[in-house]
């Protein structure tokens, strides 16, 4: 337990390469959700990431610099990748079945690059474990609302299809239709209440007071076990 407990960012790092590498090549990279378990097993993936930024060491002396790293990902792979969907127009002019790739790139990665890297520039910052989930939770309840969706039909200069919002696809799976434009501000109120949830649970004192009694637990069979040898050294 006292194991599992010190090196509890690195069991989390592990399972989340794995969910990534599942994510990443197991799952066809399509804008729409053919199936709830794909998007479970993102959102798994997606916590266990969350998991070891919310519980990495944060007390490097040059620990900071280690923010900068999520730059390398961004200038060196995911903004050229998308720049060149946008520039050459590959997606919609000369390639449709690229589609996939771009909204993979921009919603699966791009999206959720910021969410983590922000976390991770508040925990490496010396911010605690339960304020980290906190804020990476915050802006996940917030891309699930169908806010960006709304977004997307309020500022642009197009019109909302007849069909619904045909491309919010974690809506369209989670209900099973897609929504018109004012079902969608429905759906993103109706998670007011989870947002509220998440914003006053004390995520750290529930974390100390699951650390206290891990500590207590292991602290208890340490001086059971001193005292059995003890009194065997005597017998």
């Amino acid at each position: 337990m006292e194991v599992i407990r010190k090196y509890l960012s690195f069991w989390f790092l592990l399972l989340g390469i794995a969910g990534f590498l599942y994510v990443w090549f197991g799952i066809p990279r399509e804008p729409e959700i053919d199936k709830l378990w794909y998007l479970v097993a993102k959102l798994l993936a997606y916590g266990c990431i969350l998991g070891f930024i919310a519980f990495f060491p944060n007390r490097f002396k040059y620990g900071h610099l280690m923010v900068y790293l999520p730059f390398l990902i961004f200038l060196g792979y995911l903004i050229p990748r998308v720049s060149f969907f946008g520039v050459t127009g590959n997606v919609i002019v000369t390639n449709f079945k690229s589609v996939g790739e771009w909204y993979t790139l921009l919603y699966l990665l791009v999206v959720q690059m910021i969410n983590l890297t922000v976390s991770f520039a508040y925990r490496m910052g010396g911010g605690t474990s339960g304020r980290t989930i906190k804020i990476s939770l915050l802006a996940t309840i917030t891309l699930f609302s169908g806010f960006l969706d709304l977004a997307f039909y309020t500022i642009n200069p197009v019109e909302v299809p007849a069909g619904g919002l045909i491309y919010a696809h974690h809506i369209t799976i989670i209900v099973g239709h897609a929504l018109s434009y004012n079902e969608t501000i429905i759906f993103a109120l109706c998670h007011i209440p989870l947002f509220l949830l998440v914003l006053f649970t004390p995520f750290d004192k529930i974390i100390n007071s699951i650390s206290a009694r891990v500590q207590n637990r292991s602290r208890s069979k340490r001086e059971l076990f001193a005292a059995s040898g003890t009194s065997s050294a005597q017998g």
